[in-house]
């Protein structure tokens, strides 16, 4: 192969024939021998194709107006999102092969590049999922502290017009209370629907010299919710229990409920009120 195109493929590991013309010869050549093939127009990648050579061709391919987004972004922090179609997002290209294009420009803002392609930010690509995921996907970012709340607002508004906005609307409102998991979500989403305020979610607070973050805790009064997952392991259930102590040791009342307890919100309504009239 030739020195020039060993170089660029070792540096970006993809070539887009536009930008090295006088390089048209030299990667015809290689096609031919089989050591580069074109999975799109005009860019070239070594073969055999792999999973991370398509993310590479399709980001040059849609340079520089298109980035990869939706569960293809996602699955960077979300692995079990990763699929062989590639989900792109651009305002004029078309669907070609393994990219699935979405018409649609993404803001320059909410672009990042990771290992050398275009990806939007977790940011967006959690909340453009939240259309359709019910906010899974944002509940993780935030918790891996991959998206701020004050963000959401604006990542929402530039999405205006695309589908499943009206989905999404409710779910981010909900998301800018800070929930780290989907469950809390959905506890989020019960205290608010009963009209139960004056708390926030996963602020820490000083307990004995010692930060602890309670999944919810009340402004006014010394009340934390603690939220159970559905399958909690025995180390994350020794930690659980052993920040309860702090809490409960530094004043607080500790209320627990799990995932059934989502089913029964005027169960959930009854004990938090119950508990407020109590501290």
């Amino acid at each position: 192969m030739h020195p020039a195109l060993q170089h660029l493929l070792a540096t970006d590991g993809v070539i887009r024939q536009r930008d090295y013309p006088r390089l048209a010869s030299a990667l015809a050549r290689a096609r031919r021998a089989g050591d580069l093939v074109s999975p799109l127009p005009g860019v070239f990648v070594p073969s055999p194709v792999t999973a991370a050579s398509w993310l590479h061709a399709a980001s040059a391919w849609s340079t520089p107006a298109g980035a990869i987004h939706r569960e293809t972004a996602a699955s960077l922090w979300l692995p079990e999102l990763r699929s062989p179609a590639i989900r792109l997002a651009h305002p004029t290209l078309r669907s070609r092969g393994r990219v699935q294009v979405t018409r649609r420009a993404v803001p320059p803002e909410w672009v990042t590049i990771v290992g050398g392609a275009r990806f939007v930010t977790p940011a967006y690509a959690a909340v453009e999922l939240a259309g359709t995921d019910e906010g899974r996907a944002l509940c993780e970012a935030l918790r891996q502290r991959l998206a701020r709340t004050d963000e959401l607002p604006a990542i929402l508004r530039s999405l205006d017009r695309s589908p499943n906005q009206a989905a999404r609307r409710p779910i981010v409102r909900d998301a800018m209370r800070n929930p780290w998991s989907f469950g809390e979500l959905q506890l989020h989403k019960v205290l608010s629907e009963a009209g139960i305020h004056g708390w926030v979610a996963n602020r820490p607070v000083r307990c004995a010299g010692t930060s602890v973050i309670p999944d919810i805790r009340f402004l006014h009064v010394k009340l934390v919710i603690e939220f159970d997952g559905r399958s909690i392991h025995e180390q994350r259930f020794i930690a659980d229990r052993e920040r309860q102590n702090l809490l409960e040791a530094a004043g607080f009342r500790v209320i627990r409920f799990g995932w059934e307890h989502l089913g029964r919100p005027d169960y959930i309504a009854a004990t938090v009120r119950a508990a407020l009239r109590a501290t």
